[in-house]
């Protein structure tokens, strides 16, 4: 049994492993935004009237190139989706704790996106923009723009299938 986990587990370390590495190199290059340019920034891509709940005065982040460094080298986009046991709250919530935990960014935020029946993150860059991410592809996406995965599949009642955030909030 042990013998058979040993590839999963090596797997697991190198992963860890690389991802720590980049972490260290990446630490000088990390901003820190107030709770107002993080507001602002999320209301320039979504709109005034967003329902938005900051938990924090203070947020630290990269430039868009940066994270997009970070993000290939993520590997949240990896995990099995399980329908609703493992789905798209769960990769957000996951992608956005990965963040904190090894690159010391908070300001990633969790969609909820009741007009999509989705859930995906937004990323605050250390210029003061944001964009919305997809973390089960790694794609950063655009307001209004298709959810890929979901074509073919029948939608959730009332579902838009698209990242419109008519109906859902941010929590960041």
């Amino acid at each position: 049994m042990v013998s058979e986990l040993r590839p999963h587990f090596d797997r697991l370390t190198e992963e860890w492993w690389e991802t720590t590495k980049l972490a260290y190199e990446l630490y000088p290059e990390i901003v820190t935004l107030t709770g107002d340019e993080v507001r602002r920034a999320i209301r320039n891509l979504l709109g005034p009237d967003v329902q938005l709940e900051l938990l924090d005065g203070v947020y630290r982040t990269y430039s868009r190139a940066t994270f997009e460094r970070v993000i290939g080298n993520d590997t949240t986009n990896r995990s099995m989706a399980w329908r609703e046991l493992y789905d798209c709250d769960d990769f957000a919530w996951q992608f956005k704790a990965r963040m904190r935990w090894f690159y010391n960014v908070s300001a990633v935020g969790f969609v909820i996106d009741h007009s999509a029946g989705h859930a995906y993150n937004l990323v605050v860059f250390a210029d003061g923009t944001a964009s919305l991410l997809e973390p089960q592809s790694d794609r950063f996406v655009e307001v209004g723009e298709e959810i890929s995965f979901l074509k073919g599949l029948p939608l959730p009642a009332g579902s838009s299938g698209r990242y419109s955030l008519n109906d859902g909030m941010v929590i960041i």
